[in-house]
Parts: structure tokens; C-alpha cells; sequence
């Protein structure tokens, strides 16, 4: 994967995460709605502003280009050469540089920032529609604690859903890359 490909995704997973960072800091808020005060009413209005707010100024969480993952069995064994840094492939280095280099990263880490990336924009969305619905719906009268219960609830669920699990963010790299000087072993 090119360099530049996996820079453009990487600026818009940090975009993404920082949405998801504020969003999830009005979640937090909601979930601690109304918890030990009598005034239910006045406590989700005033969460329901803050929600408008946060709305407002963070916009929907969507990638800005189209995200190709190349299927695992169009891989290929290449190698790196240790003079001018280019892969090669089908073969070893020759040893003559006649092409101009290129950055590269490794498929499998655009794959992982891939799936992260995927994730976040799920835990965004999750988090604004929560957001979403606290801004725009108000309960009946006398039905403010239950709503802000109700809203408590969902908050905590997604809060412990988007929590990362032990192991997740293992490194997955794979296989090294070959320099040019190593021959592939049977079945790499």
C-alpha cells in the first residue's frame, strides 16, 4: 500500500476519533443524568442544549475517500531491496535502481488501521445517535425521571461497548518483509 494512501486514512481516523472523543464526552455526561439531583426536567434540558451544541459543531463521521482493502489471497511475496529500498516482485533485487523509490506500508498495518478506523466510525455513529435523539425528543410531562433513566441506561451500555477489549489493539503485523538478499522458503 502506498504511503500516501495510508497517510490520508490515517488524518482521517485522528479526524474521526477526535468526533467520536466529544461526543463521547456529552455520552459520559448522559450518563450521569439526573443521578442524585430532584430537578430531572432541568437536568436533560440542559444535557439537550449542550447535545444541540455538540451536534452542531461536529459533523457527521464519514471516511473522505473510498477505502480498498485488497482480499488476503491477492497477496504476494515481495521483497525489499537493501540498496534502494523499492520492493520487488516476482523476484529478488537485481541490484540496479532504475526506477524512483517509493514510500510503502505494509498491507496488513493499512488492513489494521482499516478495521480501527471502521471501529471508530461505529462508535461515532453510536454516540450521535444517542446524541440525536436526546436533543430532539423531550418527554411527556411528568415523565422526566423515566427519561432520564432511559437515556442513563443506553448511555452506560455504550460506554462499556466502546470500551477497547484486553488484546485488541495486539500488533498484528504478520510475516516480515523479506530483504532481497533472502530467498522465500517453500510456502511463504
Amino acid at each position: 500500500m502506498s504511503a500516501d494512501e495510508y497517510a490520508d486514512l490515517l488524518e482521517s481516523f485522528a479526524t474521526v476519533a477526535e468526533q467520536a472523543e466529544s461526543l463521547a464526552a456529552v455520552v459520559q455526561e448522559i450518563a450521569a443524568l439526573g443521578g442524585g439531583t430532584g430537578d430531572h426536567e432541568g437536568a436533560y434540558r440542559r444535557l439537550q442544549i449542550r447535545a444541540r451544541e455538540i451536534l452542531r459543531l461536529s459533523p457527521q463521521c464519514e471516511p473522505s475517500h473510498q477505502i480498498v482493502v485488497t482480499p488476503a489471497d491477492e497477496y504476494a511475496t515481495v521483497w525489499l531491496c537493501r540498496t534502494c529500498g523499492q520492493v520487488e516482485a516476482p523476484q529478488s533485487c537485481l541490484g540496479v535502481c532504475i526506477r524512483r523509490n517509493g514510500d510503502f506500508v505494509r498491507s496488513s498495518d493499512y488492513v489494521e488501521l482499516v478495521a480501527r478506523f471502521e471501529a471508530q466510525i461505529f462508535k461515532a455513529h453510536q454516540f450521535r445517535s444517542l446524541l440525536l435523539q436526546l436533543a430532539w425528543v423531550a418527554p411527556r410531562e411528568g415523565q422526566w425521571e423515566r427519561a432520564c433513566q432511559a437515556f442513563r441506561e443506553k448511555a452506560v451500555e455504550l460506554l462499556r461497548s466502546a470500551q477497547p477489549s484486553p488484546g485488541s489493539m495486539e500488533d498484528n503485523r504478520g510475516d516480515p518483509v523479506k530483504l532481497c538478499a533472502e530467498r522465500p522458503r517453500a510456502g511463504a
